[in-house]
């Protein structure tokens, strides 16, 4: 039967000539939306389902580096058009079924891989996955048979393991190599009544009927076709088929690959300039079983067109030059377990007839035990389930001996601040007084507050306290709650206030673990001094995961007491420690840049209440307790020391972006100097890190590292617009 229907095929083929680009005559309607892009749509009667149709095509050329292909994932769900206007797109579309049955996986981090073996909660086998969508956010898109044949724990399997950074996969495949495989997905030789016999969620019954249909397709010559069909629309639209939906894709576009994305309800596009003048959906979504555009059903993933952003000047220095650094310093390959240098800092003096009255300061908790209990459960387990396989060497039985002894009071410490990071913050508050006394007189005020971790709150303690005592005429107030979420830790989840705006896409294709196999190939030497048979050891654990933990528990170590500290350092050489570093620096930054987002808010605050204590003409500080991936995300916001940059390439990023530049006790400090009394004169405002001077971008100082105030917050409000939709 299959083998008649597939002649059936060929000679509609013959029919309708190869060459596609038939998109044109009776109904159809084409637009310029870009040099990239085309927008299609076509009303009437159409002869491949012959019914009335209405469709909505976006054509997009992926050999114009200006524009970009990019997924989209709202784990609460989100209207197409909310994906569309945040990240000024220039068409958007939903994509993928529930998440339950299929695999999502954006800017290289797994959202959903396939987690259930059925659909909803019906007996019905998951069939959702037999295609992909996979693009490295850029113009590479590839659409793939990959789950073809294979049986669900086998297509689980094939996508966890992939080291594509994104994919989005569905189902059916409609075309496959030219192949019009969609056509004979279900029989169509079926009736009606044969169709609507199976269940609702039955493939047969899915695709055999008509729906409004959602697809993504890839032509020989390099162009992306999104579309959208409405249905349910009875005398307007009827809907389609999967067989009619790859008959039509053959005739107008004839495209290479083509797959079904999730349709029905969801069926959602949106184009720049048509459609609603407020979402810009351009089709009909049903949802609202109204006839217009406000019937949007909620979605979860989405398809985008971006123009690509230009990137900053490449900061004056080179990538080898800070690998050179960081192996003669371990220290800095330490990253973001790297000590606090309480050491003096030389400061430029303040420009004549300026005082420092005013600080604004973000500050990361101070040194801690682990904050994953894996960085010292998971060494463990190998380690003990190598003892038990007689595959530990002798320094692989000494760090078990002491680790294992470390581990029974020390898993109930995982987080928790160490007495050396009170010391710090005690250090950091002293040394801010004396350099800035003028900020610290008697009536100034200083606010604190803390994001709720425990660690974030004792560093807070420690600091307030640190200034009560040495600046004991000063009025010190601390506290810690939701409304301070927005100025400490802005992008946690139940955050009530969190900001909206365009994605932050990860720009390299290489995934954290392809990069880690890359650098650090040489893994099993370093497992070798602990395991007589590191693959053994190893077993079928995710090599970059371990040295993930491992990397932490031997970096992490100088922060505990010294009585506790475990011998870690002959665990790996200078360069093996540098290599990790970059891996983890790589893992940092895929995780941190998406923060760029919500923390823009802490800078958003930073301002606010500077510009009120200026006008208050009030001294003093104002201070934030977090984390180390809101100093970074601050660092990327305010373009602090060129670590805004991208490098084209992956090797490059340690050229701008550091994680060692957020040690434990980190901070951010910007002191404003206004005039002395009796003085006129612009507001003055220098920004150190750490306690060091340093630039923002390229604006222009006034003198040394001082900014005048009007200019640094023209800058800052212009950094957090680029990320935030106001």
């Amino acid at each position: 039967m299959r083998k008649l229907h597939l002649s059936i095929i060929f000679i509609i083929l013959a029919v309708f000539p190869l060459a596609g680009q038939m998109h044109e005559g009776p109904g159809w309607t084409s637009e310029k939306i870009t040099p990239a892009v085309t927008y299609y749509s076509f009303s009437g009667h159409d002869d491949v389902s012959n019914a009335p149709q209405q469709i909505f095509i976006i054509d997009q050329d992926l050999s114009d580096p200006r524009y970009a292909l990019r997924f989209s994932y709202s784990p609460g769900n989100v209207p197409t058009s909310d994906v569309f206007l945040r990240n000024n797109a220039v068409a958007a579309m939903n994509a993928g079924y529930e998440a339950s049955s299929i695999v999502i996986k954006v800017n290289c981090y797994m959202r959903s891989c396939m987690p259930k073996n059925t659909v909803f909660d019906f007996p019905v086998p998951n069939w959702k996955s037999e295609g992909a969508v996979y693009t490295d956010g850029m113009q590479n898109v590839r659409i793939s048979f990959d789950g073809k044949g294979k049986s669900i724990e086998e297509q689980r399997a094939f996508y966890a393991a992939s080291t594509e950074s994104n994919i989005f996969t569905s189902a059916p495949m409609l075309i496959d190599n030219f192949e019009p495989v969609g056509a004979t997905f279900v029989d169509p030789g079926l009736s009606s009544a044969e169709l609507k016999s199976h269940h609702y969620e039955d493939p047969i019954r899915h695709q055999g009927v008509r729906h409004p249909r959602t697809a993504i397709a890839k032509t020989a010559d390099n162009h992306l076709i999104l579309i959208a069909v409405d249905g349910r629309w009875k005398g307007v639209s009827e809907g389609m088929s999967a067989r009619e939906l790859t008959l039509f894709l053959v005739k107008h576009f004839n495209p290479q690959y083509a797959l079904n994305m999730d349709g029905g309800g969801s069926t959602t596009m949106c184009v720049r300039g048509f459609g609603d003048p407020t979402t810009h959906v351009v089709n009909y979504p049903t949802d609202n079983k109204t006839y217009d555009h406000a019937g949007e059903r909620l979605r979860d993933t989405h398809f985008y067109i971006v123009e690509v952003d230009s990137k900053p000047a490449a900061p004056e220095r080179g990538s080898e030059r800070v690998m050179d650094a960081v192996r003669a310093d371990r220290s800095l390959a330490a990253g973001l377990d790297r000590l606090y240098d309480m050491s003096a800092k030389r400061l430029t003096p303040a420009p004549k007839g300026y005082e420092a009255t005013y600080i604004s300061h973000y500050g990361r908790h101070g040194s801690r035990y682990a904050y994953n209990k894996k960085t010292y459960s998971l060494p463990l387990e190998m380690l003990k389930e190598a003892e038990g396989k007689d595959n530990l060497t002798e320094r692989g039985k000494k760090l078990l001996a002491d680790l294992d002894a470390f581990y029974v009071e020390g898993k109930y410490k995982v987080g928790d601040l160490t007495p050396l990071g009170w010391k710090q913050h005690e250090w950091i508050a002293k040394n801010m007084i004396a350099s800035f006394p003028a900020a610290f007189k008697k009536g100034s005020r200083v606010d604190a507050c803390s994001s709720a971790a425990v660690r974030s709150i004792m560093s807070m303690t420690s600091f307030v306290s640190s200034i009560s005592k040495n600046a004991p005429n000063v009025s010190v107030y601390a506290h810690e709650g939701t409304l301070d979420i927005q100025a400490t830790r802005p992008n946690m989840g139940e955050n009530p206030f969190r900001y909206k705006g365009p994605d932050a896409y990860f720009p390299y294709a290489e995934c954290p673990r392809e990069f880690f196999l890359r650098k650090v190939s040489d893994y099993p030497t370093m497992l070798g001094r602990l395991f007589k048979d590191p693959a053994l050891a190893l077993g079928k654990r995710d090599p970059s995961i371990v040295f993930f933990y491992y990397y932490m528990l031997i970096v992490g170590m100088p922060s505990l007491p010294e009585e506790e500290q475990i011998e870690v350092d002959d665990l790996v050489t200078n360069d093996e420690l540098a290599r990790l570093w970059e891996y983890d620096n790589y893992e940092r930054f895929r995780e941190y840049q998406p923060y760029t987002l919500p923390c823009s808010s802490v800078v958003d605050d930073m301002v606010a209440k500077a510009s009120k204590r200026l006008e208050e003409g009030s001294r003093g500080a104002d201070l934030r307790f977090g984390h180390d991936h809101v100093v970074m995300a601050l660092l990327m916001i305010m373009d602090i020391n060129g670590t805004a940059y991208v490098p084209p390439v992956p090797d490059d990023l340690v050229q701008s972006f550091q994680s060692y530049n957020s040690p434990k006790a980190a901070n951010i400090q910007m002191v404003f100097y206004t005039p002395k009394r009796g003085k006129k004169g612009d507001v003055l405002v220098k920004v150190l890190l750490n306690g060091e001077e340093v630039r923002l971008g390229t604006i222009p100082t006034y003198s040394g590292p001082y900014y005048k105030w009007n200019d640094l917050k023209a800058f800052l409000k212009a950094r957090t617009d680029s990320f935030v939709a106001r």
